[in-house]
């Protein structure tokens, strides 16, 4: 009891300014995205006319984690999620790689959302997808640091409208529907259905944003299960019905081959109208679901910062709007990052890794909880326990397999990189500088050789303009790095007393020699800082094109045979999120790095 009241008196620096009407806003806007715009055509392809089954046993899984979430949130209704609950529960790494997949995968799942309405915007508007989606996704940055009031009535206003033209798609679908286009039901047996009830959990996991502001919402013991529940409840209503509709009126085998299927839908009711409309409702879900992947991921980071795991001027409290405007900057800086890569199928499928490796944890945590915490006060508890959190666990654990190897990859380097964050807080200043610039020159020597290995070893040529940029860049971050692991002046002032040029004892520079040693660290570190971004950009495009076959214009010959895919993939999405990370903390290192 005593714990909780602290956790409790903690979290009274953020304002408690959700109702109930605030909350369900930002459960179901997180909820109904631009998923159910992307992945209805596969989920078809995957289980035929029985797809709208699929959304439902994914609605089920998610109802018992949300049932799970519930008593988590209403025993600790602190801000941070899944994060506060496993360090609770279990603390140590496992807490922390909670936090950070979480924190990570609600980034992803932003930046998907902005990419998504970008595409949509850009059929009416004459500018460039990447441009729109970054535009949008800072203004939604400034909302989130005026105010989560502000914010969750701007989720309760887009939500509202959402619903209400899905609402009209169905029923106006009603008079064109055909019963003939749900025979046979299960053309791809049970096994199809299945498969897609494990890709539609991704449309369904916004209800964990409830959990992550909980510290903000007023009466969270009744309010938090309440929207949880409710949140998942609606969402499926709308999936099911909205899949059924689709499915009756223009048949599964359409929806499957579509691209963008609900606007097929929408035109196969309305002409132009119906399209216009469909295209209204899918920029209403990407934004409903950036604001709230947003405010989630700088909830997340705020808890992290208030433990030490992330740096402290995250959990600063804006003095005006009593939000976290560093945690939210930091969060939407980020999403940008991964914005300008373009790729909406891959941030969502690495998204969905995040969540159910988060969620995961989160299911466990409330069982050791039950166990350690006996007396920690339940204003709601999850029904039919133990049964509830090991079907959830379970469930959790039977989605993985479905997932992309690549984004596999790509979510174990992200895990690495989460381990080696956690690390550097146990290590002193030191040795921290040193362990960031080996860090740094492994990922600039993996750069080098994914060149070689594309180059020399595969005959896969890069178009020019790439190949210099990766070339510059792995041998910056290797030089760059070596002066971070070992000061220029330290290896300046042991050379001039091995030459006998000084007998001053110690770290001591000639001041003309501090001021040249710190130009030259500083310049190094700018140089490596800048060419991060754009090798994190080439070598996400390179992985992209092994995924998906897709042609981008790094490239100007064939790909790499089959059998090299695996080894290389898993090179350059480790490559791709080390050398980013590393080349941009080792740089930011030597620019504040001072010998006078």
């Amino acid at each position: 009891m005593g714990r909780c009241l602290r956790l409790e008196r903690a979290e009274r620096t953020l304002a408690r300014r959700l109702g109930f009407w605030e909350t369900l806003g930002i459960g179901v806007g997180s909820t109904i995205g631009g998923s159910i715009f992307v992945i209805l055509g596969d989920t078809a392809r995957l289980a035929g006319p029985a797809a709208f089954i699929s959304f439902f046993l994914g609605a089920l899984i998610t109802l018992l984690i949300a049932l799970n979430y519930s008593e988590l949130a209403t025993s600790l209704p602190v801000s941070g999620g899944g994060y506060v609950f496993t360090r609770e529960a279990i603390g140590g790494l496992s807490s922390f790689l909670t936090g950070w997949f979480l924190w990570v995968g609600n980034m992803l799942y932003a930046a998907m959302n902005a990419v998504g309405f970008a595409l949509i915007a850009a059929r009416y508007l004459p500018l460039n997808p990447i441009l729109i989606a970054e535009v949008v996704l800072w203004a939604f940055c400034i909302l989130n640091v005026i105010g989560v009031k502000e914010t969750g009535r701007t989720q309760l206003i887009l939500t509202t409208t959402l619903l209400a033209g899905l609402l009209f798609l169905t029923i106006s679908s009603i008079a064109g529907f055909d019963r003939s286009n749900l025979e046979p039901l299960m053309p791809m047996g049970m096994g199809g259905v299945l498969a897609a009830a494990g890709l539609s959990f991704v449309a369904y996991w916004g209800f964990e944003t409830i959990a992550a502001v909980g510290g903000e919402v007023r009466k969270p013991e009744r309010t938090i299960p309440l929207c949880c529940v409710l949140s998942v409840l609606v969402c499926s209503a709308i999936y099911v019905s909205v899949t059924l509709a689709s499915i009756g009126l223009v048949g599964w085998e359409a929806l499957a081959e579509s691209e963008t299927p609900l606007i097929l839908v929408g035109s196969a009711l309305l002409g132009d109208l119906g399209e216009t409309l469909v295209s209204i409702l899918g920029a209403i879900a990407t934004l409903t679901s950036l604001n709230s992947a947003l405010l989630s991921a700088a909830r997340i980071a705020y808890a992290l910062a208030k433990t030490e795991l992330l740096p402290r001027g995250l959990a600063i409290i804006h003095g005006r709007f009593r939000t976290p405007y560093g945690a939210v900057m930091l969060s939407s800086a980020l999403a940008a990052l991964f914005t300008l890569t373009g790729f909406v199928s891959f941030l969502a499928e690495a998204a969905s890794f995040g969540f159910l490796t988060g969620l995961l944890l989160v299911n466990v945590s409330l069982m050791v909880l039950r166990r350690k915490r006996r007396y920690l006060p339940r204003k709601f508890k999850t029904p039919l326990y133990p049964l509830t959190p090991v079907l959830a666990i379970v469930a959790c654990l039977a989605l993985i397999p479905f997932m992309d190897p690549a984004v596999l990859a790509v979510s174990l380097a992200i895990g690495l990189m989460g381990s080696m964050v956690f690390l550097f807080e146990l290590a002193t200043p030191k040795t921290r500088e040193a362990a960031i610039g080996g860090f740094s020159l492994a990922s600039g020597l993996s750069v080098l050789l994914i060149l070689y290995i594309l180059d020399v070893r595969l005959g896969w040529e890069i178009s020019t303009w790439a190949y210099y940029v990766l070339l510059a860049g792995g041998i910056t971050q290797v030089i760059a790095s070596l002066f971070c692991a070992i000061p220029l002046g330290e290896l300046y002032v042991a050379a001039s007393g091995a030459l006998g040029l000084t007998k001053e004892p110690g770290l001591v520079l000639p001041p003309r020699a501090a001021k040249a040693v710190t130009a030259l660290e500083r310049l190094m570190g700018i140089i490596q800082m800048a060419t991060a971004p754009l090798t994190a950009i080439i070598l996400y495009s390179l992985t992209a094109l092994l995924v998906r076959g897709m042609y981008r214009p790094f490239m100007v010959a064939p790909l790499p045979p089959e059998p090299a895919y695996v080894p290389l993939l898993m090179v350059m999405c480790i490559s791709l999120v080390f050398s980013t990370l590393a080349a941009v903390i080792s740089g930011f290192i030597l620019v504040k790095r001072k010998y006078y």
